[in-house]
Formats: C-alpha cells, structure tokens, sequence
C-alpha cells in the first residue's frame, strides 16, 4: 500500500462522479488492485488490476463517518455500485470461494503501463491454487454470504428518507448529511409531502439555484426543505382553487316550446 495511482481529470464528466458511493468503491479498487503480475495476497495470485475482496469487508472499507458517528454502506448498495461499474465495462467481477475477485478493466491504460505489456484476462474457471482460510472468511462462510447479499438484493428497498438523502447529497456532491439536514428530511416526511414530488423538486432546486460567485453554493438540505414546502403549499392551493363548472340549467319542454315560437313568431295561447 505504498505508492500512487494515476486518476484522469475525466473522472468528473463520468457519471459515476455523482454517484458518491460507486466513485468511492471505484478508487478503492483502483488503489487497492494489485499493480504487477504474481502478487499474492493470502495464498492466492493476482494479476495486474487485480483484487480480492468480500463484501462485508467491502462494508468496512467504505465506512464513513456522519457527526460523530460511523456510518456503513450496506451489502445491497454496493453491489449495486458494482453493477453499474460491470455496465460502465469500468470492471468485471467472478465469484470464487474466497471471494470476489474485481478487475480492472484497462487497468494498464488507466496507470499508464506500456501498450507492449502483456495484457491480463480472467475467467470465471480459472483455477485458483489455494482455498485459505483468511479473512475473507471459509469457503461456508463465503456461500452463505452470497446467498445473503442475493436476498438483501430483492428484499431491500431503500427507505423515503435513505432516497431523500442519496438524491440531495448527488447534487450537492458530499459524502453525507449533517443533522441539521437529517433533521430536516424527517420535517419533511411528517408533512407527508409524496416522495416522488420531493425528489423532483430538490432537482429543480438545485437546477434553479444560480450562484453568486464559484464558491456560493447549497450548503445545507433546509435550502431545500423551504423551497420544496414553497412548492407544496403552492400545489395544494391550486387543487383547492379547482372547483366543478355549474351545470347549465336544464330546459323544460315548454321553455323550449316557447323559445321556438319566439324565435320564429308564433303566437302561443288562447
């Protein structure tokens, strides 16, 4: 863990830029993979771009602190950060018993290794030498573990709040909330404003919001809660204002009659 890596400015037109938790599982992999060929890490060998790692370690890895607490990302979103890597061709995954191994994908290209250095491939049936027992786990431990993340995979949905929060710190590209704005979003969802206006408005927000200056930017999510309930009070004031047209009064048969004898002339009575 010595050393440096190389990170191209166009990091930031990537959309993963935004995406605070897959910018991070990318860069932890870039750093972490191995940078030569033969390395070995518990037994087992790695080839350039190469590493090995459980999700539960991943977990840890990607701890992050919010106040004074430490916060974990769960199993679920990161592989759903490891999806969007696969479908971004950023990296391939194969699982084996001692773990998930990642690659880099033009791992050479990205560290500026020499286009005459032999290239690296990894398949699913490429055998691994050993099986350790490290800590990564045992091979049961793994096992179970993958039908875990499976589960956790099409049980999970992430809560109002958790939505609320991963969209505000999108935009306002930080890594998490303060209390101020978690104490925020929960007024927010004691109002039971729909989540799906909510997230709608924070982007409008943030669309809308013209700076002063390079450093004038949305600092805290109650920016947002005054501009969203701005939003709400002015929708359910439209809705009240919608009010059904009064039916046009029906005509008897003799106002018609007579309408028609008025229109044509003729005298009507005895």
């Amino acid at each position: 863990m010595q050393g440096w890596i190389k990170l191209h400015r166009k990091i930031v037109d990537h959309e993963i830029w935004s995406d605070v938790t897959t910018f991070r599982l990318f860069t932890l992999l870039l750093l972490k993979a191995s940078h030569q060929d033969g390395i070995k890490i518990n037994g087992i060998e790695l080839k350039k771009g190469q590493y090995i790692r459980s999700y539960s370690k991943l977990c840890d890895d990607l701890e992050f602190k919010e106040g004074r607490a430490f916060k974990k990302v769960s199993k679920s979103t990161i592989l759903r950060s490891v999806k969007k890597l696969v479908k971004n061709g950023m990296i391939t995954v194969s699982e084996t018993d001692s773990g998930t191994l990642f690659t880099i994908v033009k791992y050479q290209l990205y560290q500026g290794f020499s286009l005459t250095d032999e290239s690296f491939h990894e398949t699913d049936n490429e055998p691994l030498a050993k099986r350790p027992q490290n800590d990564h786990g045992t091979i049961a431990e793994q096992k179970q573990e993958l039908k875990n993340l499976r589960r956790e995979e099409e049980e999970e949905k992430l809560s109002a709040f958790q939505q609320i929060e991963n969209k505000f710190l999108q935009r306002k590209g930080s890594l998490f909330l303060s209390p101020m704005d978690s104490q925020s979003i929960n007024r927010l969802l004691k109002d039971q404003i729909p989540l799906e206006n909510i997230l709608k408005w924070i982007d409008e927000i943030f669309d809308e919001y013209k700076p002063k200056h390079r450093a004038d930017t949305i600092k805290s999510f109650a920016y947002c809660e005054k501009g969203i309930l701005d939003r709400w009070a002015k929708l359910k004031q439209q809705q009240s204002n919608v009010k059904e047209f009064p039916n046009k009064k029906i005509k008897n048969s003799f106002d018609a009659l007579a309408e028609y004898a008025r229109e044509r002339g003729i005298q009507m009575g005895g």
